[in-house]
């Protein structure tokens, strides 16, 4: 008995250091996750309704949001830079800044843990702009994410071959091209830079997702062209607007094999002349909840379309 007693005990001293071993190197797998990065960012102070604290908090999350982007990239795939290329050359710095730090919000693969230290200052340019600037280090961890498989582009037209574009007249109608290798399920938001609204599914469904077949066409906001539906008049269909010389907004395809999570929205509002808005959010909502379902689901992917809408002349 003496001899089996002495065994066990062994035994269990044993498995617990075997244990203990084992969530040694978990801790530190998790620890070796997380990095140390460091980043930077500047906001041109153009906004005598912002305080100098909104001024730095914002310049703060965009300098985590470079750190982050430095260390992983991104796998979101956009048109951002050509768009800005091209369609802001020659405009002036106030106007030319305020856009692309708008514009410009990019998911990077990673996200932020915690600060390590921080240093917000103000300075001026040559030109006498004035900009508050934000140098952050902390430690952040990388997203596993998809890379985008399936093809999306926005039309001003309902023929993909010919109808391709990504500037649209103020009174102009748009759609949206989609297809995909395997079945999967979308969602489509248009973010106007304000508010986030949802475009597919359409209003009239009640479903946070929109079932896709595989290599199958899809266009988007044409009641001609959605034999994927059984009524035609469940489709919505968009009419761009702009009140300005030229807008910027942003269209988000969203794909996952797997259903999407839920998320809030609040309801269409009925507008003047019979147009009504999509569900909508907030863009620090959707912001949210797209980032928590990047780290949650490594299959899903992400491109954004930027569209620009300029006045008729």
């Amino acid at each position: 008995m003496n001899f089996l007693s002495e065994k066990l005990s062994l035994c269990r001293q044993q498995y617990g250091f075997l244990i203990l071993l084992l969530l040694l190197f978990y801790s530190k797998a998790l620890a070796a996750q997380e990095i140390l990065v460091s980043g930077e960012a500047s906001v041109l102070a153009n906004n005598l309704l912002k305080t100098r604290a909104q001024y730095e908090h914002e310049a703060m999350l965009m300098a985590r949001e470079n750190a982050i982007e430095k260390a992983f990239g991104t796998s979101v795939m956009s048109n951002y830079e050509r768009l800005t290329i091209t369609e802001m050359e020659g405009r002036s710095v106030a106007f030319n800044s305020d856009k692309r730090s708008n514009y410009l919000n990019s998911f990077p693969n990673g996200i932020w843990i915690k600060d390590v230290s921080k240093s917000c200052y103000d300075k001026k340019d040559e030109n006498g702009n004035f900009w508050y600037a934000c140098n952050v280090t902390g430690y952040a961890r990388k997203i596993e994410s998809a890379s985008v498989m399936f093809k999306a582009f926005t039309l001003d037209g309902t023929d993909p071959l010919i109808n391709r574009s990504e500037t649209f007249t103020d009174g102009e109608f748009g759609y949206l091209y989609f297809k995909s290798p395997e079945d999967g399920c979308i969602i489509v938001f248009f973010d106007d830079l304000k508010t986030v609204q949802r475009c597919v599914p359409y209003n009239k469904s009640n479903e946070n997702y929109f079932k896709v077949e595989g290599n199958r066409e899809y266009i988007f906001f044409s009641r001609e062209n959605c034999d994927y539906l059984s009524d035609r008049n469940q489709v919505d269909e968009i009419e761009f607007y702009t009140e300005g010389p030229i807008d910027y907004n942003l269209f988000y395809i969203l794909f996952s094999p797997v259903p999407f999570g839920g998320y809030f929205y609040n309801p269409p509002e009925k507008l003047d002349k019979g147009y009504t808005t999509f569900k909508s959010m907030s863009r620090e909502s959707f912001h949210s909840w797209l980032q928590d379902n990047r780290t949650k689901n490594k299959e899903l992917q992400v491109q954004v379309v930027g569209v620009n809408i300029v006045k008729r002349n």
